[in-house]
């Protein structure tokens, strides 16, 4: 039985597992199919995400009662209502996990004692999860947090753990390998210091692939191969470029009404369904729906409150801007072989069904 283990970067758009995945993955593990494990850590990053959205809506909410109020509008009703209503939020979101964790063999597991000396001695090797980025053209190291998860990881896979099997759901690129296909070798390098056999560990990138590989689905070899595919898109540039001809296009892939952004790039992707399959010949055709997250920048003079969010002020001329699309995946996979080969992945808008009638799809 897999010991499932999730990320905040997996749930963070749906922590409490309400969609469909999640309580298909709920009711797996209510009947005896898995264990689910929320690490510590996660619980409370996504408290605080939530904590911090309420507190974003609350006051945008409060705004527009004080430019009514401005305007002669008798709002103090209101204004308690809404005061008395955000007052409850952290009581509900507490209650939320309670109840997501009262479920049956879905259980939160306490931080691993683990010293300050080793932290140390891991981030100044700049071993993985610990990574630098640049901020500011200054060097930053990052990932305190997903260290102490990866150790929670760790200590279930103890000797005696009672988890023999463990799946760790993450898209987080510091837990992940450059192709973001397998966990990042220091990751596997710990495994081998404690003794503990690569084999009983696998990663896959969201909840749909989680429970593919729990069911033992003959299909699980597709669904990793068009997860892989899907999630490769992000930070993928899908700004207009010039193409043969002269003339400009988005990417081959980009098959979907694009926000009005340009310098765009996906920076985040949430999977919404799982994969279906269909066969044609020796070519699986599968699909699934999603959304993507899509950064860039807008000129000021055409900024579309409909299709942007503002996120900040680049220059004199343009905003940063972030923009959620909802899309069909559509992959096209060679099963001929002992392996599942990528042929081509789209992605259309939720509506557009004919490259998937007709095999269409682009080769990426």
């Amino acid at each position: 039985m897999f010991t499932i283990v999730l990320d905040s970067n997996a749930i963070h758009s749906d922590p409490w597992l309400t969609s469909i995945p999640g309580k298909k993955l709920i009711q797996m593990a209510e009947d005896g199919a898995c264990v689910v494990v929320y690490p510590q850590v996660v619980v409370g990053e996504l408290r605080r995400q939530r904590r911090e959205a309420a507190e974003r809506a609350y006051d945008q909410a409060a705004k527009g009662v004080g430019d009514m109020a401005k305007a002669g509008v008798d709002v103090s009703k209101t204004a308690l209502d809404l005061t008395a209503s955000f007052g409850m939020i952290t009581i509900n979101i507490d209650a939320a996990f309670d109840a997501v964790l009262a479920k049956g063999n879905i259980v939160a597991v306490p931080v691993p004692a683990v010293t300050v000396a080793d932290l140390l001695e891991r981030d100044l090797a700049r071993r993985r999860p610990f990574m630098e980025i640049e901020v500011q053209q200054k060097k930053k190291s990052v990932g305190f947090r997903d260290v102490l998860i990866w150790e929670t990881v760790l200590a279930l896979l103890v000797p005696d753990s009672g988890h023999d099997r463990l799946m760790f759901v993450t898209a987080d690129k510091g837990f992940l390998s450059d192709d973001s296909k397998a966990l990042h070798e220091d990751l596997l390098q710990d495994l081998d210091d404690r003794s503990i056999a690569r084999d009983r560990i696998v990663s896959v990138k969201n909840i749909p692939h989680a429970i593919a590989e729990v069911e033992a689905d003959a299909h699980a070899a597709l669904v990793t191969t068009a997860t892989d595919a899907l999630y490769s898109l992000v930070d993928k540039d899908i700004s207009l470029h010039m193409v043969y001809g002269g003339d400009y296009d988005y990417p081959d892939f980009v098959k979907f009404t694009m926000p009005a952004v340009e310098s765009g790039f996906i920076s985040y992707i949430d999977q919404a369904t799982e994969f279906e399959f269909i066969k044609r010949g020796e070519v699986v055709i599968g699909t699934s729906e999603a959304f993507l997250t899509i950064e860039g920048a807008v000129y000021k003079g055409d900024w579309d409150t409909e299709s942007v969010t503002i996120q900040g002020e680049l220059n004199d001329h343009y905003f940063e801007t972030s923009s959620e699309v909802e899309v069909r995946v559509l992959v096209e996979i060679d099963a001929s072989g002992d392996k599942a080969e990528l042929v081509s992945i789209v992605l259309l808008d939720p509506l557009d069904n004919a490259s998937e009638l007709d095999g269409s799809a682009s080769e990426e």
